[in-house]
C-alpha cells in the first residue's frame, strides 16, 4: 500500500469513480439535493465554477442556460465522461491554489471534499480564499463540509484547561481506495474553522444537513460582500 495525495492520477481509479461514488444507491439522494440546490440559485446569466470538479457531474448534469466552468489538476477525471452532458462546460486543468481565471463568478461550488486532498492544512485554508476570491460581489459559495461521524458537533474546536486554551484546528483522516488498495490522507478542517475563514467575506450563511443522515452538511454562504 502506499500513501498519496493524488488519488484520481489512475486510470483504475477513474473508470469507476462515479459508479463507486456518484451513482452509489446511498449517494442518490445527496447528489440529487445538490444539484437542485444548484438550479435553485442561478439565473440564466449567471457564471457558476466547480473546483475540484472531477467529472463534473454537477457541470453536466445541471439544468438551466447559465455559463459552467470545472476546475480540476486531474485531466483523467474531466475526460472521463466529457461528452455525457447536453452543456457546455468550460474546463480548467488546473491546480485551484494557482489558478487565475482573470474573472469572477455568481457562484462557486465543492463538493466531495475535494478541498482535503490538500497537502497541509495551511493549503486546504488557501483552497477556501481561492474560492472566495473567485467569488464575485453579491455571489454565492456552496460548499460540502465533511463531517464524519458527527464528530465535529460533539467536540468543540476551543477548549480550556488549567487556564489555557486548545484548539482543534483538523482531523487528519484516510480511506483505502477498492480498486487500488492504495490509502489515501486527507485534511479535514474542523466546521467552525471553516466558517470562521468563510464568513467575514459574506452577508449571511447557512449550514444544512442533507435530505439523509450522512457524513457531509452544506455550507451555503450568499452575498459576497465588496473587497476593500
Amino acid at each position: 500500500m502506499k500513501l498519496s495525495k493524488q488519488p484520481y492520477e489512475s486510470k483504475d481509479v477513474v473508470e469507476v469513480y462515479e459508479e463507486r461514488y456518484i451513482h452509489h444507491p446511498l449517494q442518490a439522494e445527496d447528489i440529487n439535493f445538490e444539484i437542485k440546490t444548484i438550479e435553485g440559485l442561478l439565473n440564466s446569466e449567471d457564471k457558476w465554477c466547480d473546483v475540484a470538479c472531477g467529472t463534473a457531474h454537477h457541470l453536466r448534469k445541471a439544468k438551466g442556460s447559465f455559463e459552467r466552468y470545472g476546475v480540476d489538476r486531474s485531466h483523467l477525471m474531466i475526460n472521463q465522461h466529457i461528452e455525457d452532458t447536453d452543456y457546455k462546460v468550460n474546463y480548467f486543468i488546473e491546480d485551484l491554489l494557482y489558478f487565475n481565471p482573470g474573472t469572477s463568478f455568481n457562484l462557486v461550488t465543492n463538493f466531495w471534499f475535494g478541498y482535503s486532498h490538500q497537502e497541509t492544512l495551511n493549503d486546504v485554508l488557501k483552497f477556501f480564499e481561492k474560492m472566495i476570491d473567485l467569488t464575485s460581489e453579491n455571489g454565492t459559495i456552496i460548499l460540502s463540509v465533511h463531517n464524519h461521524w458527527k464528530l465535529f458537533n460533539r467536540i468543540p474546536r476551543l477548549t480550556t484547561d488549567v487556564d489555557s486554551q486548545f484548539r482543534l484546528d483538523a482531523l487528519q483522516w484516510s480511506y483505502v481506495e477498492p480498486s487500488t488498495n492504495d490509502v489515501y490522507k486527507c485534511i479535514s478542517p474542523h466546521k467552525e474553522l471553516i466558517i470562521e475563514t468563510f464568513r467575514p467575506h459574506f452577508e449571511q450563511y447557512d449550514l444544512i444537513e442533507y435530505p439523509r443522515i450522512s457524513a457531509k452538511e452544506l455550507l451555503i454562504l450568499k452575498g459576497k460582500k465588496r473587497c476593500n
